[in-house]
């Protein structure tokens, strides 16, 4: 628990042993120095495991990690640790090269105007001045709609192909829109978002994909992938370690069953030991990374209309509410997860690219019943993203 100054001001840091702690971390009295530092090293340690976890010879290779960032908290801190590596491996002529690239996908689908002017550029330039020592790059959403990892040639109707390429925005808002529900509209930017990622990680011959997520954040994952059906690849999901990533082929073929590729990409969450209030905290205690972050972006959000929540943000805010009474139940949920076993489906998923259980589809699905005469009915869809498609 990380409360506000005033509740351990009275005692000595629990690790310096400073007379000046004045918050409370891990119920423990910790000083500003020491609370900077437990975050910082914390992630450190996990970019140390990353390293070891994918070092392929006995010299050691540079260290190409591609991060992505949506400008909250988690991403934000985790940029900033990022620029501080790269910083310190730059200093020594005996480390190996670390080159972070730090990409922020755009989903902002109702912007019509230049790239340059979208509000996502323009902040991402303030990121670039932060942080000199990481490579930034801005990406929009609708690049989604070039992926091999998806098979949209199931999913877009044929006249939204046939679209002139500058369409591709419209075509992805039109297809996000026609979703049955806010869940499924969550639920798939969110798989959008990730596959891009995915995607570019791949085609830049990077080390790693790095995600900002936080115990909580895990935690919430965890819970809202079972939620929406996706109980079989949660362990995929969540877990550090090589995600396997399903290419399907381009054109009309390839909605006729043709052969699918697999590949790996290790993903990694190097802030995946820390809560999500300890790192606002982390934000608001360092000077330059605090006014990064809009205030709302680091609080629970005011409830408008429960109708319009999905199921994820509904989890995202019960985690939100108890890490700091009951970070114990947070800290079990990432680690249950990780101790499941990482099974091998025998098809891939033509829309989140994830290893079909054929056998648990078929119980799963009850009353969804098959997918023909549906669009998509031709090809495999694993469970959860058949929730998705069909609400």
């Amino acid at each position: 628990m990380a409360n506000s100054p005033g509740n351990a001001a009275k005692s000595s840091c629990n690790r310096c042993k400073g007379p000046l702690a004045l918050y409370t971390l891990r119920n423990y009295p910790t000083c500003r120095n020491c609370y900077v530092d437990y975050v910082e090293i914390k992630a450190g340690r996990r970019l140390g495991a990353l390293a070891r976890d994918t070092r392929t010879s006995a010299r050691p290779a540079p260290r190409k990690y591609l991060a992505g960032l949506s400008f909250g908290p988690s991403s934000t801190a985790m940029t900033s640790i990022l620029d501080d590596s790269a910083k310190f491996h730059s200093s020594r002529k005996s480390s190996p090269a670390f080159e972070p690239l730090v990409v922020h996908v755009d989903a902002n689908l109702s912007h019509s105007g230049p790239a340059q002017d979208a509000p996502a550029h323009k902040l991402l330039a303030r990121y670039r001045d932060r942080f000199p020592n990481v490579r930034f790059e801005y990406v929009h959403l609708s690049q989604v709609l070039s992926i091999k990892s998806m098979d949209w040639s199931s999913f877009l109707q044929v006249e939204d192909r046939a679209g002139s390429e500058g369409d591709d925005t419209a075509r992805l808002r039109a297809f996000l829109n026609s979703l049955p529900s806010a869940t499924s509209r969550a639920d798939m930017l969110r798989l959008l978002v990730r596959n891009l990622l995915l995607d570019m990680a791949l085609d830049r011959s990077s080390s790693a994909l790095l995600l900002g997520h936080s115990t909580t954040a895990l935690a919430s994952l965890s819970l809202s992938e079972v939620a929406n059906g996706r109980g079989f690849p949660v362990s995929w999901q969540v877990n550090d370690g090589p995600y396997r990533v399903c290419f399907h082929g381009q054109g009309q073929e390839s909605s006729k069953g043709s052969e699918v590729r697999w590949v790996e990409m290790p993903v990694y969450y190097p802030l995946r030991e820390i809560l999500r209030h300890e790192i606002v905290r982390y934000l608001d205690l360092v000077p330059s990374l605090r006014d990064l972050v809009p205030a709302n972006d680091a609080g629970p959000t005011s409830v408008v209309s429960h109708k319009d929540l999905s199921i994820e943000e509904v989890i995202r805010r019960y985690f939100d509410g108890v890490e700091g009474l009951y970070s114990g139940i947070v800290n079990n949920v990432v680690r249950t997860t990780g101790k499941l076993d990482r099974a091998m489906g025998s098809d891939g998923c033509s829309m989140c690219g994830v290893g079909v259980d054929e056998q648990g589809d078929e119980r799963w699905a009850g009353e969804l019943g098959d997918d023909l005469g549906k669009p998509g009915g031709g090809t495999k869809l694993c469970y959860g993203c058949r929730r998705t498609m069909d609400g």
